[in-house]
């Protein structure tokens, strides 16, 4: 049989225990076995340094996702090789943990994948294909400027109360503009002893029959950004 058949006949439990692992929100891990296929009939339980001597290295397709389950903060690699061994979860229809099998493991949304070696495990990276990773984090972020390969880290940040004051600001200037005042620096001060003379002079030299308009009212409405 080959993986594509493979797939057509066991491919549904294995979408759904990927995306139970991807999706949750919670602290998790995933056990990943080898498919039954003419593929990777060659590959079972091989130690790491055979694929490399091949130069070869674990290809997710070539795995099922055949447990999920929610990781205590307590709960090492380790826990989990002795738990698959002598005390398997009633649900738990994979064979014993055993060398070429994958657990990854998922803490504050940041996967970790572990090959099962024959002392221990290794760490590999870019196991699990970026476009699976990139659609779990839009199915579950909150804030599509955080996709960055962290799963859910974080509503968008709301504007603080700095930036509120410094529109309020910019929306005073405006209407002071509005009104003819001009921008200038130190706005909102008391105009100085020069300044107050040369406006003097003006009233003084204005003609009765010039008409000066009124100054432009402006209402308060509140803007869509302020609170």
């Amino acid at each position: 049989m080959n993986i594509q058949a493979w797939d057509e006949i066991h491919g549904k439990r294995n979408r759904e225990n990927l995306r139970a692992f991807l999706e949750s929100q919670k602290d998790s891990y995933a056990i990943l076995q080898l498919k039954h296929t003419d593929e990777t009939a060659q590959d079972y339980f091989m130690r790491y340094s055979w694929l490399e001597n091949h130069g070869r290295q674990p290809e997710f397709d070539h795995y099922d996702v055949v447990y999920v389950g929610e990781l205590a903060p307590e709960t090492g690699l380790e826990d989990l090789f002795v738990k698959f061994n002598t005390d398997h979860p009633q649900d738990f229809t994979g064979h014993s943990l055993s060398v070429s099998d994958i657990v990854a493991l998922k803490r504050a949304g940041v996967i970790i994948c572990h090959y099962t070696d024959s002392i221990g495990f290794r760490e590999i990276t870019g196991f699990i294909p970026e476009n699976y990773l990139r659609n779990a984090e839009m199915a579950l972020e909150d804030d599509y400027g955080m996709i960055d390969g962290v799963l859910n880290n974080g509503r968008r940040q709301e504007p603080d109360s700095g930036s509120r004051e410094i529109r309020g600001e910019g929306q005073s200037e405006r209407r002071g503009q509005m009104r003819g005042e001009g921008h200038r620096e130190g706005y909102g001060q008391s105009p100085g002893l020069e300044e107050r003379s040369s406006v003097l002079e003006k009233l003084k030299n204005t003609q009765p029959s010039e008409h000066i308009p009124n100054p432009v009212k402006l209402s308060r409405k509140r803007g869509r950004n302020e609170i």
